[in-house]
């Protein structure tokens, strides 16, 4: 997962809810350590504390625990979303059990990373939710493939619409690469990658990376 700009260059408002002061901190630190790319509008402790600032700071990307005291991380993103539209959800969580992933990615989420990742590697996430992608560390990846019992191996489809090296991107994605694996794989640019997954997503009529997965694994 690799980022290295936002669109148009412009600064990002990112906004968090995390009951962890430590872990509280470490990501306000983090994303202030980045005053060219990001800034951070506000970091809250609970769910209820956060709705009224974020409706009206409207920021580009929330990162979102999970486990909070009152509503659930999940229960916010699925309550704001709607009133939200140009938001990007980003979970950040220590879990990683399937009922979590996929509960937070139906309320909303455009991505989910567990806490072990590194932090260079949250910072890209943030930009690529911005950009329209959808982050996800890479066991929760392939867990978003196996959860369709497909084997090890996804066999290559050809989905109408695609051209050859977009049906290259998918399968890759859908064996649970990352767009930076995706583009030494395939000895492309990581740019070339994005203007691929973006025309995938048009074409496939989806917002994010898991949705077009989830279709070409359904085809």
């Amino acid at each position: 997962m690799q980022e290295s700009e936002t669109d148009h260059g412009r600064v990002l408002k990112v906004g968090l809810i995390e009951d962890d002061p430590i872990i509280r901190m470490f990501l306000i630190e983090l994303i202030n350590r980045r005053p060219e790319h990001f800034d951070c509008i506000g970091a809250w402790e609970s769910a209820e504390a956060a709705v009224k600032p974020c409706l009206s700071h409207n920021p580009d990307v929330m990162l979102v625990d999970l486990e909070l005291p009152g509503a659930s991380g999940i229960e916010w993103i699925s309550e704001v979303s709607p009133h939200l539209v140009n938001t990007a959800f980003l979970v950040i969580t220590v879990h990683d059990d399937p009922d979590r992933v996929f509960s937070a990615l139906k309320a909303g989420a455009t991505g989910y990373l567990l806490k072990t990742t590194h932090s260079s590697d949250i910072a890209d996430g943030i930009i690529e939710a911005a950009n329209g992608g959808a982050p996800l560390s890479k066991n929760i990846a392939r867990l978003v493939v196996k959860s369709f019992n497909e084997p090890a191996k996804v066999i290559e489809k050809k989905i109408h619409g695609l051209t050859p090296r977009e049906s290259q991107v998918l399968h890759l994605l859908a064996e649970g690469l990352v767009p930076k694996e995706v583009s030494g794989q395939l000895g492309i640019s990581y740019e070339t990658v994005r203007e691929h997954l973006k025309s995938i997503y048009r074409k496939l009529h989806v917002k994010s990376r898991t949705e077009a997965v989830i279709k070409y694994l359904r085809h």
